[in-house]
C-alpha cells in the first residue's frame, strides 16, 4: 500500500520521510497501514515492517489495550481525540511521553475506513514541568510553617496575652488571622496540587454526599467574595438536589475541583453576574458543571487553558491540576460555551 500510496501523493511520502512527529494510519483492525519514519524509528524498527502489524506488537499490553480502546471508540463515535496526553514504553525499556491527536480516516462515501493518528514527543516538557512542580512544593512547604507560626501569635495578641487591647484592634488582628488561615489554606493546595502532578497514585477515596461534604462548604468560604460581587448562585443548568448525591471521591482532590472552579467563576463573573452549578445522571456516571455570566472563552482557547503554564493571570497549574484530578476519578474535565456565549466547565464523575 505504500509503494501505491507513494505513486499517487509523493508530497505526502515526502512528508512522512521528513517529519520528526509520528503520523499513522491505521485500518478497522488498528493495522498500520502507513507510517512516518520517525513513527518507525522510535518503534525500533523500518516502517515497512511495521505495515499490516498493531501497537500489540510494539507496546506492553495494558497501553495497547488503551490505544486501540481509543480507536474503537473514535470509530463508533466520529468523534475525534485531541492532544491527549500519554505515557508510552519504548522497546528499549524507556518511558517517554506524548501528545497524541487521533482522527476517524474517513473514505471518498463517507464510511470509515480506520483512523488516522499524530504524535509528538513532549518528553523534555513533562521533565520541566515535573522541575518546576518540584520547585513549587518546596517553596510552599517552606512557607507554610512561617505562616501557621504568625498567625498563632496574631491570635494571642488579639486574646491579649501580650496585653490589653482596644476592640478596634483586637477586630483587625482577627481579620489579619482570618486572612492568614485562607492563605495557610492555599498553600496546602498548592502542595497537594504539586504532589499529584509529581505522582501517579490516587488518593484514598471514601462514599461522599457532593452536596453536604463538598459544595456547600465551599460555597461558605466565598460567602464573603460572593456577596461583595452581588453574585447570583441559581440552578438554571440544573441544580443540585436537596437529596443526596453520592460519589466515591478523595474528598480532598474533588474540593480542589471544586474550589478552583468557584474560584475561577468569581473572578471571571461581573458584578451583579451569576454563577450555576449543577449535575446530570448520566447511568453509570455523574455530569456536573460551574458556570458562570463571565466573558466568553474563545474555541482555541478551551482547550489550551488545560495546558500546564498557560495563564497570564495566575499560576497557571490551576485547571491543569483539577482536570488531571477528575481523569484519576474515571471522569474528564473540559469547557464549553454555554448560552449566550458564557464559559461552562462540565466535569464527569462514575458513580462509585
Amino acid at each position: 500500500m505504500a509503494n501505491n500510496f507513494n505513486q499517487r501523493c509523493p508530497e505526502m511520502m515526502a512528508l512522512l520521510r521528513h517529519t520528526e512527529d509520528s503520523i499513522f494510519f491505521k485500518d478497522m483492525d488498528g493495522r498500520f497501514t502507513l507510517v512516518s519514519q520517525a513513527k518507525a524509528r522510535r518503534s525500533a524498527v523500518r516502517w515497512e515492517d511495521m505495515l499490516g502489524k498493531t501497537d500489540f506488537d510494539f507496546l506492553p499490553l495494558e497501553e495497547a489495550r488503551k490505544c486501540r480502546d481509543d480507536e474503537i471508540f473514535i470509530m463508533e463515535t466520529g468523534e475525534s481525540i485531541v492532544d491527549k496526553e500519554e505515557e508510552l514504553t519504548r522497546p528499549d525499556g524507556t518511558h517517554s511521553w506524548i501528545s497524541v491527536s487521533k482522527f476517524p480516516w474517513i473514505d471518498a462515501d463517507g464510511e470509515p475506513i480506520g483512523v488516522i493518528g499524530i504524535s509528538r514527543d513532549i518528553s523534555k516538557r513533562k521533565r520541566l514541568e515535573n522541575h518546576v512542580l518540584r520547585m513549587l512544593s518546596i517553596a510552599t512547604h517552606d512557607m507554610r510553617s512561617p505562616i501557621v507560626s504568625i498567625a498563632s501569635t496574631i491570635k494571642l495578641v488579639a486574646r491579649g496575652r501580650f496585653g490589653e487591647v482596644s476592640e478596634s484592634v483586637r477586630q483587625t488582628l482577627t481579620d489579619v488571622f482570618n486572612r492568614l488561615v485562607k492563605l495557610e489554606k492555599i498553600i496546602g493546595e498548592y502542595l497537594t496540587k504539586s504532589s499529584v502532578m509529581s505522582s501517579t497514585a490516587i488518593g484514598r477515596k471514601q462514599t461522599l454526599d457532593l452536596r453536604e461534604d463538598i459544595i456547600d462548604p465551599i460555597l461558605g468560604e466565598f460567602s464573603q467574595e460572593i456577596e461583595r460581587g452581588e453574585i447570583l448562585i441559581d440552578n438554571r443548568l440544573g441544580g443540585i438536589p436537596g437529596n443526596k448525591i453520592l460519589v466515591s471521591a478523595n474528598k480532598n482532590w474533588l474540593g480542589i475541583v471544586y474550589r478552583n472552579l468557584l474560584a475561577n467563576a468569581i473572578r471571571y463573573t461581573p458584578k451583579g453576574g451569576t454563577i450555576a452549578y449543577g449535575f446530570e445522571d448520566q447511568g453509570q456516571m455523574y455530569r456536573l458543571n460551574v458556570f458562570n455570566t463571565g466573558p466568553s472563552i474563545p474555541a482555541d482557547r478551551r482547550k489550551s487553558i488545560f495546558e500546564m503554564f498557560d495563564s497570564e493571570m495566575s499560576s497557571g497549574i490551576g485547571l491543569p491540576v483539577i482536570r488531571e484530578l477528575v481523569r484519576r476519578h474515571g471522569g474528564d474535565l473540559w469547557c464549553e460555551e454555554a448560552s449566550g456565549g458564557h464559559p461552562n466547565f462540565v466535569f464527569t464523575l462514575p458513580k462509585e
